[in-house]
């Protein structure tokens, strides 16, 4: 009961937060609210990690039931999601104590308190009824802040609209189904069906995995930008409020769904249909990284890039190898610290210019030093230099998968030197070179801020700190890792054990 206590107010803190800041009487008194409630929810996000984080972390925290809809307020952690939790929370403060002070009024500080709470809520969720309802939490003060700041955008509501949509409906639909299969089954002695330790004990039937894994994977590729559910995110990150875009594009919920219930409850489908998600997630890294390439806007090339982020990710998760499963959850800590990175300096930078297009800027490295050296900083971490955790996740991606697919690891390189070309480009074109005639940046630009120059340095330091030590994280995710294996590996012994029968 004290870790339900614990985790109930490391995901409600921000919710309250949200609330208070929502009705406050000024954007200043908001923004002080929602600091203060995202370094609590920081610290609180530590207790868990410290509690409980030795190399075979794995925590049930057990509260009330109602027997009469099948739900229990179950929270759960494993050694994936304890560490995600206190990254979230950093991510939190670094992006309310440093943003735009114009940019973070009282709408958007409540949402970005409010999409944390609720991925706090799809993190720690251990019954799919919970799940269902913070992975569905997750978008609507997105949709609600678009509605208010941009009503005349039609392209951007629209592609929010079938976010929103894509990436619920078909993982609800596939969690009423799965909760119905385990009430009928064995005689109704399921009495929990939504808890997912119920119903993977109970099993769901092999003749359902195929078209469950289908719709939870449709949600799954929908959140993870992956081809061809990608459109949304490019649209998002050019249009959008920066910062609530930042949280659902870097938060690894797809990966945490694929972890936590489709491997437990549909491990045939897994063990089947897991090299389809490979394909798509190389072809997706590929896709992007062209296509960032072509960009001249910042935030919209920022959105290619991640894609092709999460493109690496869903391939080495999909791959289902030890190091492409361990590069793959190291790889989806390495891309949110220095893709938030680079995104907020992108942020600063067009609060100070107005602008974001790379044909209206130039030259900046003179007017702003240390924006110029933070955005190279951080590029190369977002690519895998040496020192950086990106660097140990790619090799351990590159090396499993090496094993695993040979052809696609030249690939996997090619799409990884696409994005450092584009990457390095955009520093040229932003920060050296002459200004461009009539240019945005032709004007007076202002310094980095000491907040932003600590926000910035934070994330660095936390990206090579991990790069230098990995091991903390990497014996973090071990059992993960295992666990995971294991439950695929007994879904294709069972599938191939009644085709030999058959």
């Amino acid at each position: 009961m004290t870790l339900f206590l614990l985790l109930s107010a490391i995901i409600l803190t921000p919710a309250l937060a949200a609330l208070i800041a929502a009705r406050s009487r000024s954007d200043e008194a908001a923004r002080r609210v929602a600091l203060a409630g995202a370094a609590l929810t920081a610290l609180l996000s530590l207790a868990p990690l410290a509690l409980l984080g030795g190399a075979g972390v794995a925590a049930d925290a057990i509260g009330p039931a109602a027997p009469l809809l099948g739900v229990r307020l179950r929270l759960g952690l494993d050694g994936y999601s304890v560490a995600l939790l206190p990254l979230l929370g950093f991510m939190l403060v670094a992006l309310l104590g440093a943003g735009p002070r114009a940019a973070l009024d009282r709408g958007t500080v409540a949402a970005l308190l409010a999409t944390c709470s609720a991925i706090l809520g799809v993190y720690c969720a251990a019954d799919l009824a919970v799940l269902a309802v913070a992975w569905t939490a997750a978008l609507l003060p997105g949709q609600r802040l678009i509605a208010r700041k941009s009503p005349g955008d039609q392209l951007l509501r629209r592609t929010y609209r079938i976010f929103l949509i894509g990436g619920t409906a078909p993982l609800v639909l596939a969690i009423g189904v799965m909760a119905w299969l385990g009430a009928r089954a064995n005689g109704g002695r399921a009495a929990l069906p939504f808890d997912v330790e119920e119903l993977a004990r109970v099993g769901v039937p092999e003749a359902w995995q195929s078209p469950l894994f289908a719709l939870v994977g449709i949600a799954v590729l929908m959140r993870m930008a992956a081809v061809p559910f990608h459109g949304w995110l490019p649209v998002l990150l050019e249009r959008g409020p920066l910062g609530v875009t930042v949280l659902l594009a870097e938060m690894q919920v797809g990966v945490c769904v694929l972890v936590h219930v489709a491997v437990p409850l549909l491990p045939a489908a897994c063990a089947e249909q897991m090299p389809i998600l490979a394909a798509l997630g190389l072809f997706s890294a590929l896709h992007g990284s062209i296509l960032a390439l072509t960009q001249t806007d910042l935030r919209r090339m920022i959105g290619y890039l991640v894609a092709s982020q999460k493109g690496l990710v869903l391939l080495g998760v999909a791959s289902m190898n030890a190091q492409s499963l361990s590069g793959a959850l190291l790889q989806s800590f390495a891309s949110s610290i220095a893709i938030t990175g680079v995104a907020m300096v992108v942020w600063a930078l067009e609060a100070r210019t107005g602008t974001a297009d790379m044909r209206e800027l130039g030259g900046l490295v003179a007017k702003t030093p240390r924006m110029a050296a933070f955005f190279f900083l951080l590029v190369c971490a977002a690519i895998g230099f040496p020192g950086a955790l990106s660097f140990v996740s790619e090799d351990l991606l590159l090396h499993g998968i090496l094993h695993v697919h040979p052809v696609l690891s030249i690939l996997m390189l090619g799409a990884t030197a696409l994005n450092g070309i584009t990457m390095f480009r955009a520093f040229q074109r932003t920060f050296l070179g002459p200004i461009p005639p009539g240019a945005r940046s032709a004007g007076k630009v202002e310094a980095l801020l000491f907040r932003e120059r600590a926000a910035l340095l934070s994330l660095l330091a936390l990206t090579v700190a991990l790069g230098i030590a990995p091991s903390r994280l990497l014996a973090l995710h071990e059992p993960v890792v295992q666990r995971v294996l294991a439950g695929v590996s007994h879904g294709a012994g069972g599938a191939t054990a009644r085709g030999h029968a058959e």
